[in-house]
């Protein structure tokens, strides 16, 4: 996600904003990590299709000698997901940017690299919520029925890990399934003996954004967007995942980005130079690949 700024903005000034607004955005993507990244040629549509084959049925019959195996038919399913343009601008009147203390408006870049960051963000937490497959914590089947007393807990985790293995879900390449939890569901975790943190093995393994630590095969890494419910008490999404289970897609030449517009001749629209803009821009889409390998485990969590 590159910044894009007009001819005006030197290279050195055009770096800088680069920077600033990208270390506030980044911070905020934790629901991407572990997804598919796909950029959309151009020329192509907006729509971007994921086929996925059904596994073959085992061959366990023994061959007639000479004979050729029978043949099977091949089946697949396709899943759609249909890019739309995101963003949000705001106009810095020249007044405020000659008298304002904030310097080459950081700041405000700053809060529009935490806004793309989080409105990404929430678009696709919410895609891996409802995409998902839900994990009601205490074996409930109502989710009125959680209460604040069945907390995120190792039965919980062993029970979605159980049930992506069942799934056929695949494993990251360094061996774990994904987690994405809230603070409030990592407070009941960490209290576990067999919680490993993430800073006891940070010199061995590459570690996600976010990372927090790991249990019974699953990497965590802690979001403050996490989704939760009003039901009987607040109920908490939390999510484990396996690879290949959701993709993150963008358009080639339209990439979320950057966009700084200075008063100038070229800008009609503006022709007493009142005003500058900050925006930022570009087309996105989340979409779950496959919703056995997406858990939802929905817990109550510790007051």
């Amino acid at each position: 996600m590159a910044a894009q700024t007009t001819t005006l903005l030197s290279a050195e000034v055009s770096t800088y904003y680069e920077r600033v607004f990208l270390a506030r955005a980044m911070k905020r993507l934790i629901h991407e990590e572990g997804g598919q990244r796909k950029s959309q040629p151009v020329g192509e549509g907006k729509v971007v299709n994921f086929t996925r084959y059904t596994p073959l049925a085992v061959a366990t019959a023994a061959l007639s000698e000479g004979a050729n195996p029978s043949e099977t038919d091949l089946t697949a399913s396709t899943v759609s997901a249909t890019l739309a343009e995101r963003g949000s601008q705001a106009k810095i009147a020249r007044f405020l940017s000659t008298t304002s203390i904030d310097k080459n408006n950081k700041e405000k870049i700053e809060v529009f690299g935490q806004n793309m960051g989080e409105s990404l963000d929430t678009l696709c937490r919410n895609e891996l919520v409802t995409g998902g497959t839900d994990q009601l914590a205490g074996g409930n089947s109502l989710i009125s029925a959680v209460a604040a007393s069945n907390t995120m807990s190792v039965s919980e985790i062993k029970k979605a890990v159980r049930t992506l293995e069942g799934n056929n879900a695949m494993r990251y390449d360094d061996g774990f399934f994904l987690g994405k939890i809230q603070p409030y569901t990592w407070y009941d975790l960490v209290g576990d003996t067999t919680w490993v943190n993430a800073k006891t093995y940070s010199d061995v393994k590459d570690l996600y954004k976010g990372e927090v630590g790991e249990l019974f095969g699953v990497r965590f890494l802690l979001t403050n967007n996490g989704h939760t419910t009003s039901s009987t008490v607040t109920v908490y999404s939390n999510l484990i995942h396996g690879k290949e289970s959701f993709g993150v897609l963008d358009l080639a030449t339209d990439s979320p980005k950057l966009y700084i517009k200075t008063p100038g001749s070229q800008d009609t629209s503006n022709p007493a130079d009142r005003y500058s803009t900050i925006a930022w821009a570009g087309s996105y889409v989340a979409k779950v690949l496959n919703s056995n390998w997406v858990i939802n485990v929905k817990t109550g969590a510790t007051a």
